[in-house]
C-alpha cells in the first residue's frame, strides 16, 4: 500500500487593516493541517491603522510556525508605485518562506473565504501551479489574474472564458488571488515583478512557464471573496483636476469639473481603468453639456491608496501641429 506523500506548505499572505478577519484567516488556515500536510506561515503587515499588527503578533507569539514582518510602504504616489510596492511586499513574504524546508508556497489573499480542506484538495494531484476558481457572489472575481492560454482575461459573467470547463483541471496561462506553487520555481529565481499587466501573479505564472512549469485552475474547488470586504476595497472619487490645452476652453472645463464634483458618485474597483469605460458615462455627459462638440478626454489616476480614492482629469485636446 503506497503512502501519501508528505508536504510542507508555507502560507504567504499580506495584511493591511485586516483586524475584522485575522482571526478567521488564522483559524481556517490552521485547519489545513493533516497527517501529510505541515504548515508554516510567512506573513507581512504594513500601514494598518487598526490593531492588525497586534493581532498578528499575538498569533506569532502563540505559534512558532509563524514568521511575521512589518513593512510599511505608504505613501503610495500613483498606481504604478502601488504595483511596485505590492510586488516588493510579495517578495518579502516569499523570501521569508524559502529558508524553511517547505515543499510548496500558498499565496493567499488574506480576506478570502476558503474551505477547511483547501490544501488537501489542491495537493491531491501533483501540479506546478494550481488555483481554485474564485467568485464574488455569482460573478467570477479575479478577471485580472485568470487568463487563458490565449492570454485573454476571464470575464465576470459566465461563461467567463471560452477555455473554462466545469469540474476539471483547466490549463491556463495565469491565475490569481489564491495560488499553490511548487517551491522549485522560486528556487529557480522566479519572483513578483512590479508591472501591472504582465507582473505580480501573472508575471510569476508567465516566468514559470518559460522555465517549463505549468499552470492550472481546478474548477472542482471554489473559494469566495466576501462582498462586504470587496466593498471596502472600492475607490471613491476624491478630486477632479482640469488640464487645459486651449485657453478658450478653460471656463467650460472648470464648470464641468464643478458639476462632476457636485453630482458624480462613482465607485470603482481598480484605478487601472480607461476614462472611456462605461461607468464614467455620467462624466462624459457632463463634459458634452459644457464643451458641446469640442473633443475632450477623461482620465483617472490614484489620489490616495490609504483613503482608497481616485482623481479624474478632465481635459480638452491639444491643437494639432501643422504639418510642414
Amino acid at each position: 500500500m503506497s503512502s501519501v506523500p508528505r508536504h510542507k506548505v508555507a502560507v504567504c499572505a499580506l495584511f493591511r487593516n485586516s483586524a475584522p478577519y485575522v482571526d478567521y484567516f488564522r483559524a481556517v488556515m490552521s485547519a489545513q493541517t493533516r497527517e501529510h500536510i505541515d504548515l508554516v506561515f510567512s506573513l507581512v503587515e504594513g500601514d494598518s491603522t487598526d490593531d492588525t499588527h497586534a493581532r498578528l503578533q499575538a498569533w506569532a507569539a502563540a505559534d512558532r510556525r509563524v514568521m511575521l514582518t512589518k513593512a510599511n510602504v505608504e505613501p503610495v504616489a500613483d498606481f504604478a508605485d502601488r504595483v511596485t510596492k505590492w510586488a516588493m511586499l510579495g517578495n518579502v513574504a516569499v523570501e521569508q518562506a524559502l529558508p524553511t524546508d517547505c515543499t510548496h508556497l500558498l499565496w493567499c489573499e488574506s480576506d478570502l473565504t476558503i474551505p477547511f480542506d483547501l490544501l488537501d484538495q489542491l495537493l491531491a494531484e501533483p501540479s506546478d501551479i494550481v488555483a481554485p476558481a474564485i467568485f464574488l457572489g455569482s460573478l467570477f472575481y479575479d478577471t485580472w489574474g485568470f487568463r487563458g492560454l490565449d492570454g485573454a482575461r476571464f470575464t465576470n459573467e459566465a461563461p467567463y472564458h471560452h477555455e473554462f470547463r466545469h469540474h476539471a483541471r483547466v490549463p491556463l496561462s495565469s491565475v490569481g488571488s489564491c495560488v499553490l506553487f511548487r517551491r522549485e520555481l522560486f528556487d529557480q529565481g522566479v519572483r513578483f515583478r512590479g508591472s501591472y499587466d504582465d507582473g505580480l501573479l501573472v508575471g510569476v505564472c508567465r516566468d514559470s512557464a518559460a522555465l517549463g512549469f505549468r499552470t492550472f485552475m481546478d474548477t472542482r474547488l471554489a473559494i469566495v471573496h466576501p462582498t462586504s470586504l470587496w466593498k471596502r476595497q472600492q475607490y471613491t472619487l476624491g478630486m477632479v483636476d482640469v488640464q487645459c490645452f486651449q485657453p478658450a476652453h478653460h471656463d467650460a472645463l472648470v464648470q464641468a469639473a464643478q458639476q462632476v464634483v457636485s453630482e458624480v458618485r462613482i465607485t470603482i474597483g481598480s484605478v487601472d481603468m480607461n476614462g472611456d469605460h462605461p461607468v464614467f458615462t455620467p462624466v462624459h455627459d457632463i463634459m458634452r453639456t459644457h464643451l458641446a462638440d469640442t473633443p475632450f478626454a477623461v482620465r483617472l489616476r490614484l489620489a490616495s491608496e490609504r483613503d482608497k480614492s481616485y482623481a479624474l482629469i478632465l481635459s480638452d485636446l491639444p491643437v494639432p501641429r501643422a504639418q510642414s
